[in-house]
């Protein structure tokens, strides 16, 4: 069966701005992949085609003051407008997997299944990008069930990830290759790691999934029974 074409898409936020980015539609549970700052939705290259391809809706969005999304660029209002993008996509298919690299994922360990993304895919996380605060409630303060994808060779970044990885609260995977690659560059470049970023997505989001498709089939058959009986 061949899938549909991925099209625009626009997700206003509360503050009025409004972000826009592409959806590669399937009948899967829903991926929001978010660039890092300074970057823009061909960032992501061959990955968000490869991860639809294996049933899931993989949703792009530019950052506010990106591409062709609103405003001006704004690092402070990176968690905010994640919130507001997870909440809408939450709403229209349910609980949704965060793919976020660089600098940018910072919302990930700031997110978690009460703001709609039970599950995360963290790739190259900068460091002072959410991770590496010695706080007691600096690292992944907000637990989740998160994987990890480092190049073993980007020092800063591995090292980084080594040193905060066992403090980070939830369940973490951390999967490292021998590369100095970082982004989606380094997942482009090594396919296995898009093949394990599938399988954890399928192993702990399709859970959610089936539940909130399950929820939502419920409600439906309770409305159509309150009709029958007025």
């Amino acid at each position: 069966m061949a899938l549909s074409k991925p099209f625009p898409i626009e997700v206003a936020l509360a503050d009025g701005t409004v972000l826009r980015g592409i959806e590669h539609p399937a009948d899967g549970p829903p991926l929001l992949f978010v660039h890092d700052l300074g970057e823009d939705l061909d960032a992501w290259g061959s990955v968000a085609p490869a991860v639809r391809s294996e049933g899931f809706r993989v949703i792009c969005l530019e950052l506010r003051g990106h591409g062709l999304s609103d405003g001006e660029p704004d690092p402070s209002a990176t968690v905010n407008d994640v919130t507001g993008a997870l909440a809408e996509v939450q709403g229209a298919f349910g609980p949704c997997g965060l793919v976020v690299h660089g600098t940018a994922a910072g919302a990930a360990f700031e997110l978690g299944g009460e703001h709609g993304a039970p599950v995360h895919a963290v790739i190259s996380p900068a460091p002072g990008s959410g991770t590496a605060d010695d706080s007691d409630d600096g690292i992944g303060s907000v637990p989740s069930m998160r994987v990890l994808f480092t190049g073993a060779h980007d020092e800063p970044v591995h090292e980084h990830v080594r040193t905060s990885h066992s403090k980070m609260r939830g369940q973490n995977m951390w999967i490292s290759t021998g590369t100095a690659l970082r982004g989606p560059t380094l997942l482009q470049e090594h396919p296995h790691l898009v093949e394990q970023l599938v399988m954890f997505m399928r192993r702990h989001l399709t859970s959610h999934h089936l539940a909130w498709i399950a929820e939502q089939t419920a409600h439906g058959q309770d409305s159509e029974e309150q009709g029958t009986d007025e």
